[in-house]
């Protein structure tokens, strides 16, 4: 199965150093590539704190005008995305999330991997993530398990697309 591909691909990858080309996509190689070369330990636990209520409270403010906008779309999402037991997130041009609505017995597993307003998802802090990718390829992009950097992630799978403004600047980027 592609699970076992995955694991195939992580062992090539960060125990013996090699290619594992064609067993993951290119796009989650290149990306497992960058955050290596920043730094990140594959094995340590990512620092995914949220920022505090003050500091998030200035972020969302900021950010109003999208998250008004983007509201409508969150809550239609959110009504298919509850029912499937998954969460939408909205986070601002930087990574930080502003919003996530979702199934709460999802968001208590979440929340052990900081899927929370404020928390940063940019791939330079996060590692390999959908957030963080489809910011850096201004692209939708899907990333699923053992595709996700850091260990702790694998729980997840997510499909991100982000926002671009009149001007063609990503001002945020929504994931499922």
């Amino acid at each position: 199965g592609s699970s076992e591909s995955i694991t195939i691909a992580r062992r090539s990858f960060f125990d013996s150093g090699a290619e594992p080309r064609g067993l993951v996509p290119d796009n989650i190689l290149a990306s497992w590539h960058r955050c290596r070369e920043q730094g990140l330990l594959v094995n340590a636990c990512p620092d995914v704190a949220p920022v505090e209520r003050h500091s998030l409270s200035e972020m969302q403010e900021r950010h109003e005008a999208l998250r008004r906008m983007c509201r409508p779309e969150l809550q239609t999402l959110y009504a298919s995305a509850n029912q499937a037991g998954s969460i939408v997130i909205l986070t601002a041009p930087d990574g930080f999330i502003l919003d996530a609505l979702g199934d709460a017995h999802f968001l208590d597993k979440a929340a052990r991997v900081s899927l929370r307003a404020g928390s940063p998802w940019s791939e330079s802090i996060s590692g390999t993530n959908a957030f963080g990718m489809a910011l850096l390829e201004r692209s939708a992009a899907q990333v699923r398990g053992g595709e996700h950097y850091y260990a702790p992630h694998r729980v997840l799978s997510c499909s991100a697309s982000p926002i671009f403004d009149p001007h063609g600047e990503v001002v945020g980027v929504l994931d499922l």
